[in-house]
This record gives C-alpha cells, sequence and structure tokens, in this order.
C-alpha cells in the first residue's frame, strides 16, 4: 500500500461511521472501578482507552462472563457486529476505519474483556469466497492482527459502540495490493468468544467501468393513470417517488422512467396536485441520462412472445383530461382571424403528455429473465436496445459477470444488482449489504476485463401509500447509499448510458427464455378486446376516449411490477374483463316483443340504453317485412351518458290488418352495427279504427236521436197533460156558474 491515489470526494455523514478524524484505536469503554461500573451509562460513547485504564480493566471483579442461559437463548445472546467505513472502500493510501458495536440484551452484566481487529494476509480469490467469508467466516483465511484493547464491562441491557482507524503504513495495512479482503473482529469476555465477518475493498489508482439504472415507475395499478390522491402521496418529500428522486440528484445514475408517470401529472392540467408539479419541475431538470420504459412499465417481451407485430403504445388519453383543466390554455382568437380547426384546442398532444426530457436512446427493460435471444432480435430491428440480466446468457449462466455491451443488448450483472437492491432497503442489515455489494462490484467489474459494467436497481412493488407495510421500503438516505457504492466509489469510474452504447459489443450469446403463459395468454386476451371495443366506440364523437382509456388500462395490466404480486395480478385482470365485457355491451336498444297497432298513424317505443360514461349519437335504422305498414327508417337519437331513454319509432298502416315484423338495428353514424338485430311482432288492425269510429258515430247519433225524440215525447206529454188540466178546470168553473145561477133562482 504505498501507491498514492486521487482523493475520494467527501462523503455525507453515515450511522455507525467514524468522524473525519480519529484516533489510532479508541477503546470500546473505559476501565473503571466496580463502582464506577455499576453508575456508567454503558450506552454513552466510548471514551480512548489508556494505558491505566487497560490495566484497571484488569482488576475488575464484580462483572461476570457470558451467561450460559444466553447460550441458549439467542435473544439474549450478546452479538459483535463489525462495519468498516465508506461501503468497505479503502483507497491505496488511507487508512482503514471501522465502527465495532457490542450488544448485551441479557439482563446478566457482561464481563470485561478484550477485542481484536484483525485482516487477510491475502486477498479472496473470487465472488464464491466472498459469500462463504460473509456467510459463516468460511475459508479459514491467514490473519493478520492490526489491533488489541481491552474492554469494560457491559451491563445487562446496554451496548457500546466505538470507531477504530489503522493507519495506512501499520503493519499488516502497508504491503495489501488491490483487492478484497477478509476482515475479522474477535471479542472474548470471561469464557465466550464472538467473532464478527466483514471485508475491505483496497482500490487503487485503476477505476473499473460501471453504470448504474435507476427504474422511476409507479405502483402497479390497474387504472390507466395515477389520481391525483395516488399522485399526491408518491410525489411528496415523504413519498416514494419524491425520495428516489431526492435520492438520484447529484449521481450519476442513468433513469429509466415510466412515461405515464409524468403525464398522469400533465392530463390534470391545473387542477393537478402542487408536490406533483414541484416533482415533474425537478424530473426535467435533472442532467441524468434516461430512457423510456413503455408506458405504465408494460412487459415487452410479453409481447413479443404473443405475437405483437407492433408493441403496444397509448393511443390517447383524452378520457383523463378534463376541459376546465385546459381552459387558461386556449388563446382567444383576434375578432378579424377566422378560427381554424383545432387552432386553439387546450389539450396537450399525446407527445407532450408522454414527454420525459431528452432520451439518450431507445431502450427496452422486460421481465428479469423473459426476453430470450428472440425478443432481443425483434426489438433490435427498429435499433432498440433491451437491457437483460447476465444469468440470461450463455457467457454468464453459471454466474460470471458479463460486460454491458453486447448486440442489441444491454447486459447487467444480476447478482450485483440484487446485492445493490437489497442495500437499498431500509433495514438492520442495510450497511452490511452496503460493504458486500462494494465487494462484489469490485470482483465483476474485473470478471469483465476492459468492458463496461452495468448494474440495475429492480422495480419496487410498493402501494401509493408504501407506509401500509411493514415491510422495509426505500428511504432517500437508503436509496442514496446504495446509488453511492457505484457512483461515488474510489475503485468505480462511473460510466453514462452514452458510453455504454458507444462501447464495442462484445461476443454475448442470448440464451433462449421460454415465454411466459400466463402473461402472453394475457396479452392476447386484453388485445383481443381491441376490435369490439373500438367498434363500440365509433358511437361517441370522440371514439378515443373510450379506446384510449381501454389502451392506458391494458399497458397497465402488464406492467413488469405485476410478476411479484401475481395473485393481486389475477384479480385485476379478471376484474378488467367484467369492465371490458360491460363496455363491449355498453350501448343496445330493447324493443317491445308483441305491440298491436290500432290505428292508422301511431308511434312504436323503443329504449336505447348508453352504460358509457360519454354521451353518443346513434341511429335506429328500422325495416318492416311487409308492406302493410309505412316507418321511418333512419332515426338519429342522442343519448346522455348512463341513460336508457325512450324513443319513438314513426309507424303509418296503409291497408287491411293483420302480423307484420320489425326489425331494428342500432348503427352508429358511420354505419357500424352495434349489437343484435332487435325484432319486433306487430299486429295491424288499421280497420278497428274505422269501424270503431263509425260504431261510435253511430252510437254518437243514436243517443242525439234517442235524446231528441225523449224530449220532444216529453214536451208533448207535458203539453198534452197541460191541456187536459185546462179542460177540466173550465169544466170545474162552469158548473160551478151553473149552481149560482140555481141558487140564486130559487132565492
Amino acid at each position: 500500500m504505498t501507491q498514492r491515489r486521487t482523493a475520494v470526494p467527501p462523503r455525507r455523514p453515515r450511522r455507525l461511521v467514524a468522524p473525519a478524524a480519529v484516533v489510532a484505536f479508541v477503546a470500546l469503554l473505559g476501565a473503571a472501578p466496580p463502582a464506577a461500573a455499576e453508575t456508567a451509562d454503558p450506552t454513552q460513547p466510548a471514551r480512548q482507552l489508556s494505558n491505566a485504564a487497560k490495566e484497571s480493566a484488569d482488576d475488575t471483579e464484580d462483572a461476570v462472563g457470558v451467561p450460559a442461559e444466553a447460550e441458549e437463548d439467542d435473544s439474549t445472546r450478546p452479538s459483535l457486529a463489525l462495519l468498516p467505513a465508506n461501503e468497505g472502500v479503502v483507497g491505496a493510501s488511507d487508512d482503514l476505519v471501522a465502527t465495532l458495536t457490542i450488544e448485551n440484551p441479557g439482563t446478566a452484566q457482561l464481563a470485561a474483556g478484550s477485542i481484536e481487529l484483525s485482516i487477510g494476509a491475502s486477498a479472496l480469490s473470487d465472488r464464491s469466497a466472498l459469500d462463504g467469508w460473509l456467510a459463516s467466516g468460511e475459508g479459514d483465511p491467514a490473519l493478520t492482527s492490526l489491533q488489541t484493547a481491552s474492554t469494560a464491562a457491559i451491563a445487562g441491557g446496554g451496548s457500546i459502540t466505538t470507531s477504530v482507524s489503522v493507519p495506512e503504513d501499520a503493519e499488516g495495512l502497508q504491503d495489501l495490493g488491490a483487492g478484497v479482503y477478509p476482515l475479522q473482529a474477535t471479542y472474548t469476555s470471561g469464557s465466550a468468544t464472538l467473532q464478527a465477518s466483514s471485508v475491505v475493498v483496497v482500490a487503487s489508482d485503476e477505476r473499473a467501468p460501471v453504470a448504474v439504472v435507476v427504474p422511476v415507475t409507479a405502483p402497479v395499478t390497474s387504472g390507466g393513470l395515477l389520481t391525483a390522491e395516488e399522485l399526491t402521496a408518491l410525489t411528496g418529500a415523504d413519498g416514494a417517488l419524491g425520495r428516489l428522486l431526492g435520492a438520484v440528484t447529484g449521481t450519476g445514475a442513468v433513469l429509466a422512467i415510466d412515461p405515464a408517470v409524468p403525464a398522469a401529472i400533465r392530463a390534470l392540467g391545473s387542477s393537478a396536485p402542487g408536490p406533483a408539479l414541484e416533482w415533474l419541475s425537478r424530473l426535467e431538470r435533472l442532467p441524468n441520462e434516461r430512457f423510456a420504459l413503455q408506458f405504465g412499465d408494460a412487459d415487452v417481451a410479453a409481447q413479443v412472445q404473443a405475437g405483437v407485430t407492433d408493441l403496444l403504445a397509448p393511443t390517447s388519453l383524452r378520457a383523463y383530461e378534463s376541459g376546465e383543466d385546459f381552459e387558461q390554455a386556449v388563446e382567444t382568437p383576434t375578432p378579424t382571424a377566422t378560427p381554424q380547426p383545432d387552432e386553439a384546442s387546450a389539450y396537450p398532444s399525446l407527445d407532450e403528455l408522454l414527454a420525459i426530457g431528452e432520451e439518450t436512446a431507445t431502450a427496452y427493460w422486460p421481465v428479469e429473465g423473459a426476453a430470450g435471444a428472440d425478443v432481443v432480435d425483434a426489438l433490435n430491428a427498429d435499433g432498440a436496445v433491451t437491457l437483460i440480466p447476465s444469468t440470461t446468457t450463455a457467457e454468464g449462466a453459471d454466474g460470471t459477470s458479463v460486460a454491458a455491451r453486447a448486440e442489441g443488448a444491454l447486459v447487467y450483472d444480476d447478482a450485483v444488482s440484487d446485492a445493490l437492491s437489497a442495500a437499498a432497503l431500509d433495514d438492520d442489515d442495510r450497511e452490511s449489504e452496503l460493504v458486500a455489494t462494494s465487494a462484489a462490484l469490485w470482483f465483476a467489474s474485473r470478471e469483465v476485463g476492459d468492458g463496461p459494467l452495468l448494474v440495475a436497481l429492480d422495480r419496487t412493488t410498493y402501494p401509493a401509500d408504501d407506509t401500509a407495510t411493514d415491510a422495509p421500503g426505500r428511504t432517500e438516505e437508503s436509496l442514496r447509499d446504495a446509488l453511492e457504492v457505484v457512483t461515488r466509489n474510489a475503485s468505480v469510474d462511473t460510466r453514462s448510458l452514452t458510453d455504454l452504447l458507444a462501447a464495442t459489443p462484445q461476443d454475448v450469446t442470448v440464451s433462449d427464455a421460454a415465454p411466459v403463459e400466463e402473461r402472453t395468454a394475457a396479452v392476447s386476451s386484453l388485445t383481443a378486446a381491441d376490435a369490439p371495443l373500438a367498434q363500440t366506440a365509433t358511437a361517441l364523437d370522440e371514439p378515443e376516449l373510450l379506446t384510449g382509456q381501454a389502451r392506458a388500462e391494458t399497458l397497465q395490466l402488464l406492467a413488469v411490477g405485476w410478476s411479484e404480486d401475481l395473485d393481486r395480478w389475477r384479480s385485476a385482470l379478471a376484474a378488467h374483463a367484467e369492465t371490458t365485457a360491460a363496455r363491449i355491451d355498453g350501448v343496445g336498444v330493447s324493443v317491445s316483443d308483441q305491440v298491436q297497432l290500432l290505428s292508422a298513424e301511431a308511434p312504436l317505443p323503443v329504449w336505447v340504453r348508453n352504460d358509457l360514461a360519454w354521451p353518443i349519437t346513434v341511429v335506429l335504422q328500422v325495416e318492416p317485412n311487409d308492406a302493410r305498414i309505412d316507418v321511418q327508417e333512419r332515426i338519429e337519437i342522442e343519448v346522455p351518458a348512463g341513460s336508457n331513454p325512450r324513443s319513438e319509432i314513426p309507424v303509418e298502416s296503409r291497408i287491411g290488418s293483420g302480423e307484420v315484423q320489425l326489425s331494428v338495428t342500432l348503427l352508429t353514424t358511420s354505419g357500424q352495427q352495434l349489437g343484435p338485430v332487435q325484432t319486433m311482432d306487430v299486429t295491424v288492425r288499421a280497420d278497428w279504427e274505422r269501424i270503431g269510429l263509425g260504431a261510435l258515430i253511430g252510437l254518437i247519433v243514436l243517443l242525439v236521436v234517442g235524446g231528441v225524440v225523449r224530449t220532444v215525447l216529453r214536451r208533448r206529454r207535458a203539453h198534452a197533460d197541460e191541456d187536459a188540466d185546462g179542460e177540466e178546470s173550465d169544466a170545474a168553473d162552469e158548473g160551478g156558474q151553473d149552481h149560482g145561477k140555481k141558487v140564486a133562482s130559487d132565492e
């Protein structure tokens, strides 16, 4: 270790990592007399260990060794952790800095002891040796002691953490060349011994060219676009997309962006949430090279294997836009100007919605391991490159690293990518996994020779509200730390996507990959609905409202992320199939089976159903099978969204009576038939109207005549009665006069 190398850029402070200035070896805890040990707080930072303290530690009598019961119960057994600084990377002229932590979860006090830090005399040979050493300390390498010190007693439930700095010219370090070396800490307390294994990567002036790809994708969804609520949760400072953007800022990571994310924000227009607009602005300003994934991060391998000749792409996102949200974008024409069609359209174009910034290349990233030679060849026909894992090549099938540039493909190291993805999670093992990733990266970059190496973070399957799960997620800090293993590593020279594409393609044989039948079947099923949906959509003034929405949902259902959640994916497919069937049958006409036509002119009722979310304009085509009646053959009807209004067919009977059958066909204005032909059986009784009218008139005449006759007769009877009464009155008067004359005569 006599070479001097270029200084590594300063790193951010990390938890459990030593400060910039560290003493040669800081003891875990200064020993104290028994009385002092009882009152000391073992969780406080360690004090520098002096020779006097080391001697007094030997005099401690009250402390005990590891309790016997701790050996039987792992939850109370003491533990030792070893963590080298800077993700385990040490420059050729840098000091070795490490952090050691001893925890005593039991109730009994842990006796004073000693700790020794050792390093391998020779470098590990390969990644297999690395994995064995990190897993269980296998390999039994020859170790050289670097430092030894005493430790004080640790009270039950306590722990101590301290930093160790070994000068680069110390014995055991000064002669080490570039490579990955085993590192071991041994802690002895009483009769118990604990060991912790790690590694350090001794870098040299020769840096390996490495690039890293970071997917910028949203949670899987069965909807065509993320909603405003989902965008708010995802793009805020605490949201998954917000944290991701914060982590990649300032790094050389290549971004693989799902265009459905910026499209969802732009489609909301003025109603887009503030955090989403700010996130989109930050994305557009980032200088990182980038390429676009398929819309919704749809899997291209399944499409090619299903026989799709032209990869699926969104056709329109108008269904997700509201005119009210784009009114401010409409320019008012001058009074003298004659507006042209679409001159003042408020809506952005599809390309504007899907824009991700300047794209470096056309690249596809299918489900890991799903793209074989046939898929790569098919996608390369248009000059695109396909990202594939090294394990799908003949050269990397056994775990060997493969150079990134191949003919028609970019090959990313599968093992290192998995290690990097694990290190990006915020869990208890993150710091150790970062060290392991640095070591694996060193081996992989040397295996590929002069060619560049590519690593890639996997897609996350977090829900929109990723706080709803107990599984470890990616914080901005954990993701940034993982990316810095590649972008700020003393043994790595970060490369861009342009550099990878410019490299000479290596001879790499892409293995065949059997299609995943379930995914190819899903592609076939989803695309089979395109034609009937397009036919139904012709009833709309803007057919792309329906067809565009259906295509967006199809692409989202083919997202790569669903491969990690197959049960939920199957449920989403089933629900989408029901929705699609309802949309195809969303427009129809209903008629009465039997109709009695008792008049020469009468409308026949029909009902036009519109279950779609938009109004439609349709045409009723009516054809009788008999000349007894005349009908209006074409009737144009406007039907509001989600309604089933009654309409009428004007009908006029000609001659005679009988049975007539009407065929009612629902057409679009362009002549496309919607649904099956409906038949209506009409019983024509055209003469009944005349007969009934004649009978009614006759009845009325009879009633009138009868009334007149009755009136005349009544009046005649009345006159007769009056005459009879008059005669009787006259007779009575005459009789009275005769009687009076008679009386007078008598007198």
